[in-house]
């Protein structure tokens, strides 16, 4: 990736975007407000036009990835737990190597049911529409901000759903791809491709259902509905300043 293509089509349509947001800002501010400074409101407009790019990108990503997921034949899955996998035969060059063995490997499937397609697809979608929805809710608050008035009453709505998509997008996502990869396996045999003992010793082969979480999303999303009750706090006093002036 050459440098004139991050210029083109990263650097320019951040700065081009950034300007545009202040304009609109100011366009739009009421005389007489306290406004922020200037590289205050030039880092601020910078980072919301970062939100809205990366919101956007999530969009193009949910369409491409339905068109990729979808129409794909045959399917590439990655990700698929192995179980009495054998030792690989370029680790007996070594003999400092005293242990080894594959965690996963991918495989190209013809003909997976449309289910299997959901799911797979599902896997992706569901942390791109929590992109959508963070980068919805940065933005929302650098306009809020550029404009003087941060504690708007639709902004703890918008990041409440940010949580939420958080909390669906980062478990779900991880539920779902390993229901897809399952139903993959059921779809090829389980008693033919996954890994077993017929009594004369382990053999490798996938595994069934297997699903390791990852419960970083939970903590996310708890902190996005913290931020979200203390914006709610900040509109309530805010209203009360203003019904005292």
């Amino acid at each position: 990736m050459g440098s004139g293509f991050l210029i083109l089509w990263v650097a320019l349509p951040i700065l081009v975007g950034t300007a545009l947001v202040i304009v609109l800002v100011r366009s739009r501010r009421r005389t007489g407000e306290d406004g922020l400074s200037r590289v205050e409101e030039w880092s601020v407009a910078l980072v919301g036009t970062g939100a809205m790019l990366v919101a956007a990108g999530s969009a193009v990503f949910l369409v491409t990835s339905a068109i990729q997921v979808f129409s794909a034949e045959p399917s590439r899955i990655t990700g698929f737990p192995l179980g009495n996998a054998a030792v690989p035969e370029f680790a007996e060059k070594s003999d400092a190597i005293v242990g080894a063995g594959y965690e996963s490997a991918w495989l190209e499937v013809a003909g997976l049911p449309d289910g299997t397609r959901w799911l797979l697809y599902l896997e992706f979608a569901l942390p791109l529409a929590a992109g959508i929805a963070i980068g919805t809710a940065v933005a929302w608050l650098a306009v809020a901000v550029l404009r003087g008035r941060p504690f708007v009453r639709s902004l703890p709505h918008v990041v409440g759903v940010a949580a939420v998509a958080v909390l669906i997008g980062g478990l779900g996502s991880q539920v779902l791809g390993s229901a897809a990869r399952a139903s993959v396996v059921a779809f090829l045999g389980e008693q033919v491709i996954t890994a077993g003992d017929a009594g004369e010793g382990p053999y490798e082969g996938l595994t069934g259902w297997f699903l390791t979480l990852d419960l970083a999303p939970v903590g996310w999303a708890f902190s996005l509905a913290l931020v979200a009750t203390a914006f709610q706090l900040g509109v309530r006093m805010q209203k009360d300043t203003e019904a005292l002036v």
